[in-house]
């Protein structure tokens, strides 16, 4: 997936991405808010090739996402 603009990902909720798209994996890691499985997320893309990974909980839909160094 491509984002034109790197900074929209912090406005990206759970409900603006089709999850049947997106690859996910396991993480391995509980949720901070419900304590369930968290999912890895992407990597993203935005239009310079700057690359992001997400974490989602499809328990309380959340999603945090970071900027691979």
């Amino acid at each position: 997936m491509k984002i034109e603009k790197a900074g929209d990902l912090i406005f990206w909720t759970y409900y603006m991405l089709d999850w049947k798209t997106v690859e996910q994996t396991p993480s391995g890691q509980k949720c901070v808010q419900c304590g369930g499985e968290m999912l890895r997320v992407g990597p993203m893309e935005d239009s310079k090739g700057k690359k992001y990974d997400g974490m989602v909980c499809h328990s309380c839909k959340l999603v945090l996402w970071v900027k691979r160094v």
